[in-house]
């Protein structure tokens, strides 16, 4: 289920990002939009980089060498978009200000959902666990086991 959730999980974080975007180009302080702001800059910039590092885990995570995924590129990214729902959650209202939480804007349909998927079937915790006992498994170098992890074939 994990390996579902993640690109689903992936997908609402694009989903808050583009209408972040939109609105901090939309809405206008001091005669300008906001979006021009360096401190909303920043606050988009790392909703960005979460938002594509959870999209790239989500990818990884879907792959598998036969029929059922592999358990561990599942944990990276299930646990990778659990902790990007947070920042990039955390980052979206910041923005947006009060009226991300309002009924009539979907802003919190997409939060409110990507906290649920947090603990949809194992939180982020967890999936740290399955990466963290597969580390400790491991013989060998940790970067040999990294590259289990993200080399597939193109």
């Amino acid at each position: 289920q994990a390996c579902v959730v993640a690109p689903q999980m992936a997908g609402a974080l694009g989903s808050v990002l583009e209408r972040t975007l939109q609105y901090a180009n939309e809405r206008q302080q001091f005669g300008r939009p906001i979006g021009k702001f360096q401190a909303i800059q920043h606050q988009l910039a790392v909703m960005s980089e979460h938002v594509c590092a959870a999209r790239m885990a989500a990818q990884l995570g879907c792959h598998a060498d036969g029929v059922a995924p592999d358990r561990l590129r599942v944990a990276v990214a299930k646990a990778r978009c659990s902790e990007a729902a947070l920042v990039v959650s955390e980052l979206a209202h910041a923005v947006h200000g009060a009226i991300g939480f309002t009924e009539e804007y979907d802003l919190q349909l997409y939060t409110r959902r990507l906290h649920a998927w947090r603990q949809t079937a194992g939180s982020e915790a967890y999936w740290h666990d399955v990466a963290g006992d597969a580390l400790l498994a491991h013989a060998g170098p940790t970067l040999d086991l990294v590259r289990t992890i993200t080399d597939v074939p193109a």
